[in-house]
């Protein structure tokens, strides 16, 4: 009985006797002078193993934890760097948007600055009829700023149109593209007279306007430049509309008809000036 009692406890047994030959050897070791005898050895046979599998053991869990620790600082800080980079983009995006405007705000400036004999404000397209034209727009001025129906719109390039409709603080505006748009122009190198109408409708729309009722003798070239005549007093003189980009006529016309290419671009309108009035000399 006790021999079986012994295997089954052979776990303690050997714990007990590698403990008691540590303490062998530690006493050993702390009477001599340094030198190996042969328990000391023996020892160290058998504990050499072990320290170095519990070394081994020791080291692989420090750097599993390691390892841990470092990939959940690099996922923090990758995180960190991916809502950088998107700030920065957003931050990247708003610069060059300011940017694109004031170089629109500054060429409406100089606009208004050389033609002192307008008076001129500034306003912002806020809305616009369905379609990809500004046909028919708003801004954001309206009779608290002084606009009234009839004034003109402009932008560096040229003429946009006309003031049809005024509230409080905002205003609608009819291009010249607009089929229902009539206005005097005139051709600037011959000084003959006509009408600008819209060529845009509903199902055909080119961005283009048409200039009738110019005589048959006229000497319009393509390449002519169109001006505003003044004539009816609603628009002031001189504003340019566009040039001639096509002439036609048949033999059964009385007057010759051209086709006008606006100088604005009638697919982007951000920002616009409303020719208030004329300033008294």
């Amino acid at each position: 009985m006790s021999l079986i009692r012994f295997f089954r406890n052979r776990p303690l047994v050997i714990i007990v006797i590698l403990s008691v030959l540590l303490i062998v050897a530690a006493v050993f070791t702390s009477q001599n002078d340094g030198s190996i005898n042969a328990v000391e050895g023996i020892v160290g046979e058998i504990i050499s193993p072990v320290q170095k599998i519990l070394y081994s053991a020791t080291s692989y869990v420090y750097n599993s934890i390691s390892d841990i620790k470092e990939r959940r600082e690099l996922r923090t800080n990758y995180q960190n760097l991916k809502e950088r980079v998107a700030y920065l983009e957003k931050e990247l995006l708003r610069m060059n948007e300011l940017e694109k405007q004031n170089q629109r705000l500054r060429r409406l400036l100089d606009f208004a600055t050389e033609r002192e004999e307008f008076v001129v404000t500034g306003a912002r397209v806020t809305g616009k009829d369905p379609g990809n034209w500004f046909d028919i727009f708003t801004i954001d001025k309206g009779e608290n700023h002084g606009i009234a129906v009839n004034m003109a719109v402009v932008t560096e390039q040229g003429l946009v149109g006309r003031i049809i409709e005024v509230g409080s603080n905002w205003s609608k505006v009819q291009s010249i593209i607009d089929a229902r748009s009539s206005i005097s122009g005139i051709i600037e190198r011959t000084r003959d007279n006509g009408v600008v109408k819209g060529n845009n409708l509903f199902g055909f729309e080119d961005g283009t306007c048409s200039m009738i009722y110019l005589p048959l003798d006229s000497e319009i070239v393509e390449g002519d430049k169109v001006i505003t005549s003044g004539l009816g007093g609603i628009l002031p003189k001189g504003i340019y509309i566009g040039e001639v980009k096509e002439i036609t006529r048949s033999k059964r016309d009385l007057y010759k008809t051209v086709i006008v290419e606006p100088a604005v671009d009638f697919r982007r309108l951000e920002e616009v000036l409303v020719v208030k009035g004329r300033t008294d000399d």
